[in-house]
């Protein structure tokens, strides 16, 4: 008696820290997530960097066990679909055999800094109002700028991909480039949505070396990877897109105007808008660290701002010695009874772009639950700084949704109930990588003749999930 196959997708999300794997069935129900930790190699200077075959044996591990993992319960298992998503702002150049010039370099190295105090002054005046990004270390032209300046020829360049769009290349996908992480690298013009030529210029790269714009969901290949499980083999290729917005979509964040808070270790906030800023508008913002760029969604933009509030949490519950699980969530339900006193405790730095954070103790009734208390109290309120920016430029938003580690802790949630009422909880698990499986199912299906499928239409589909929407009808 054979055993029924069991059609599956597999969203791969490369993250900074860890690399995940997601298989879910076409119901939408996961049936195994893999971990591998994503392991950068420290070089000369305290940067962060990793070998392309490094990163890509990383995701073939997790990619294999997941698979594997996923065999064991569906017996007969056929994926059907495989997305990437991940970080942004990293990349590779490669040639025109596609072999890399150079190692991944992490988005958050610092190299490059010295060379941008080194660009032509109209370059810098224009670059954020085109850009849509703080002309900083982080965005890909820095990394990129600095490159040149080491004497990688761009002769030798065919293209540049970013991290989720090597990998699509390596499985056996076309280079390509995907609108969300195009907007990272600050070789795109956000008005025209064509190369930005000064940056080329300045890099003496082609405007060819950036692919052709392909929304997230559109089918590139096929895997042919020879380090693939054979139930992988032939699957459709695709790129989902910049983990943010890719997990904002598996929270139910469809809808223009819509506000998504991922409440991890960097506390990002994305902002669904449905029409695209003048120049004038991104200059401002991206002066006070909010960036603006397209969305994973056709017809939409996001505009996207961050604080350093998880990472405060996480170094007071350290302060306090409450990070093992009984400790933590007994300080949990003390902060719950005690309404949010705060005490004496005095609380400054957490916004994106602080390199440090202040607590001072300043009076004798300053205790573990009332320094706890503070550290909430100032976390809600660089978000919503940040919130209170987009909305100058972009107008109210109408609807949030939050999710993340820290919308674990109920103390957390009634500190973000008190600073944004209407909040709404995502309830997905693994957002980043679940949202890389809905952009899966949503090429295979296009790639097997069905049209006009988006990855909301599937994700509204999808039974074994149980996304929050916030009330929105669409």
């Amino acid at each position: 008696m054979g055993f029924a196959t069991t059609e599956a997708v597999v969203g791969i999300d490369v993250g900074s820290t860890e690399i995940k794997a997601l298989v879910a069935d076409l119901s939408g129900v996961t049936l195994s997530v893999r971990r591998t930790a994503t392991d950068w190699h420290r070089c000369a200077g305290g940067g962060s960097e990793l070998p392309v075959d490094a990163l890509l044996d990383r995701v073939l591990s997790a990619l294999s066990g997941a698979v594997r993992v996923a065999e064991e319960s569906a017996r007969r298992l056929t994926v059907v679909g495989v997305a990437i998503t991940g970080m942004a702002e990293s990349g590779v150049l490669l040639d025109r055999n596609r072999d890399p010039l150079h190692p991944v370099i992490a988005w958050f190295d610092q190299r490059g800094v010295e060379e941008l105090a080194l660009l032509p002054d109209e370059l810098v005046d224009s670059f954020s109002g085109h850009t849509g990004l703080p002309l900083s270390p982080l965005c890909s032209f820095a990394k990129l700028n600095w490159l040149a300046a080491q004497g990688i020829s761009p002769h030798l360049t065919e293209k540049w991909l970013n991290v989720p769009e090597l990998v699509a290349a390596a499985l056996g996908g076309e280079a390509v480039t995907e609108p969300s992480l195009a907007s990272r690298t600050g070789l795109l013009d956000q008005g025209t949505r064509g190369p930005w030529e000064p940056a080329f210029q300045q890099l003496g790269l082609p405007t060819s070396a950036l692919p052709p714009l392909t929304t997230a969901g559109t089918p590139i290949g096929r895997v042919d990877h020879p380090g693939v499980p054979d139930a992988v083999r032939g699957a459709v290729i695709t790129v989902a897109g910049h983990d943010h917005p890719v997990a904002s979509v598996a929270s139910g964040v469809w809808h223009g105007e819509h506000l998504f808070d991922s409440c991890g270790t960097s506390e990002a906030v994305l902002r669904v808008v449905s029409a695209p800023l003048r120049d004038d508008q991104r200059r401002r913002l991206t002066a006070n660290g909010v960036a603006q760029g397209a969305h994973v969604l056709p017809d939409r933009w996001i505009l996207l701002g961050g604080t350093r509030g998880g990472l405060l949490l996480d170094r007071v519950l350290a302060l306090l010695g409450r990070q093992d699980q009984r400790a933590r969530a007994e300080l949990d339900e003390q902060a719950l009874a005690s309404h949010g006193s705060t005490g004496s405790v005095v609380i400054s730095g957490a916004h994106a772009r602080s390199e440090d954070v202040s607590v001072q103790l300043v009076g004798s009734d300053v205790t573990p639950l009332t320094t706890w208390s503070a550290a909430l109290d100032h976390a809600m309120a660089e978000t919503d700084a940040v919130i209170e920016l987009m909305s100058a430029e972009a107008g109210p938003h109408e609807h949030v949704t939050a999710a993340g580690g820290w919308t674990r802790m109920r103390s957390f949630r009634a500190a973000k109930q008190r600073s944004l009422p209407a909040v709404e909880y995502a309830r997905v698990d693994q957002p980043s990588a679940y949202g890389a499986a809905l952009f899966a199912a949503q090429a295979a299906r296009s790639a097997a003749g069905e049209t006009g499928v988006s990855a909301v239409d599937i994700a509204r589909q999808f039974s074994g999930n149980t996304l929050t929407t916030a009330g929105v009808q669409l």
